[in-house]
């Protein structure tokens, strides 16, 4: 019978939900407000649904929202609109997509959300990249003016359930990290020399670097909440979302600080990483003998651009531990052209982690 104590966690790329006439990074809006538009747009309502009720998770994230509405519609759908708290908020405009947040309510239909979610869209202050030298090798100063996220990332805190014991609280962060794409970059005049002569690298490498810093960033601000001082003291963190690389890219080794994992018995890895984030793909891997993980599709390419990130409470082989993991499901038939143009279906696969309540027993002090 499972513990009320349990949790699990999902995350959900949306491919831009936004309602009838509303639009998202053109002046064309993806669902007309007419009959046609008003009939795709329901048809991409009841898929999404199906997913949430598919996915039966505590805490899903959800990435390229534009409407609140919308939302709101798929739960309404899915007939579980008194079952959740939604944390969500619109676009403010065109080209900027929002994240959100849905978190199941406990069994007495109370909220397990603490406080007010907050949308952060500034690094931290003192993160800044400014006049940088390197000690040895280039002799180059190095300045990176990116101190903004390309999407904001919301920071919500929940409450599990619970009371004897009771379980701590967990610091939810939902992110949509800049795409491996080609950024949209301004060709006015004065034009730099290299948008003249090298335009396409130009573009690609602006995508590569604000993602790397918006990790980076991320990962700063984690490192001020998560506890390092105390060996006794705990700061369970999840990151959720469409991080746009895979695992043991740059990007992610950088934003999860590549804690230790434990393959062998006798080891001790893993026992404490007191700012490390383990990731749910890798501990799957460690479970399975058969490991398909893709959450995308480009070129033809199968790629892992959505992650679920846990710290060390539910890591299995922590000292910290309170939960242990239990298995990873990806849901990705959909990934073909027709699914997302006839079905409204997303372009990301769905990923979804289950954790047991299994606290670290105590020591017994006794000889």
């Amino acid at each position: 019978m499972p513990n009320m104590r349990d949790m699990s966690f999902a995350t959900f790329n949306l491919l831009n939900l936004q309602i009838p006439g509303g639009l998202t990074y053109s002046n064309k809006a993806p669902y007309p407000d007419d009959a046609v538009g008003r009939q795709a747009y329901g048809d991409k309502i009841d898929w999404i649904a199906r997913q949430v009720r598919r996915l039966d998770a505590d805490v899903i994230a959800f990435q390229e929202l534009w409407s609140v509405q919308a939302l709101q519609e798929v739960f309404m759908q899915a007939e579980l609109e008194n079952d959740y708290d939604l944390i969500a908020r619109s676009a403010p405009g065109k080209g900027k997509p929002q994240v959100a947040l849905a978190v199941r309510k406990d069994r007495h239909g109370d909220s397990i959300v603490v406080g007010e979610g907050e949308w952060i869209e500034a690094f931290p202050e003192n993160f800044s990249f400014d006049k940088l030298r390197e000690s040895s090798g280039a002799e180059e100063e190095i300045t990176v003016t990116v101190n903004n996220f390309s999407r904001p990332v919301l920071h919500v805190k929940i409450q599990p359930q619970g009371r004897s014991p009771k379980p701590p609280e967990i610091s939810i962060y939902v992110a949509h990290l800049k795409s491996k794409g080609p950024a949209r970059i301004s060709f006015a005049a004065p034009q730099p020399k290299v948008l003249r002569h090298h335009a396409k690298i130009a573009t690609s490498a602006v995508s590569h670097i604000r993602r790397i810093m918006e990790a980076a960033a991320i990962r700063a601000m984690l490192d001020g909440v998560m506890k390092a001082e105390d060996e006794d003291e705990i700061s369970p963190v999840v990151v959720l979302g469409d991080l746009n690389d895979d695992t043991q890219s740059v990007t992610n080794e950088l934003l999860s600080d590549q804690p230790s994992y434990r393959v062998a018995e006798k080891s001790r890895a893993g026992r404490t990483s007191d700012k490390g984030l383990y990731a749910a793909d890798r501990l799957q891997q460690y479970r399975s003998s058969r490991h398909v993980y893709y959450t995308h599709i480009y070129k033809h390419k199968l790629e892992s651009l959505d992650h679920i990130l846990v710290s060390e409470e539910f890591y299995d082989h922590s000292i910290k531990r309170f939960w242990s993991f239990r298995e990873l499901e990806v849901y990705n038939d959909h990934l073909n052209r027709e699914s997302f143009e006839e079905e409204g279906a997303s372009d990301h696969g769905l990923v979804r982690a289950h954790f047991d309540w299994n606290p670290m027993p105590e020591e017994d002090d006794d000889d």
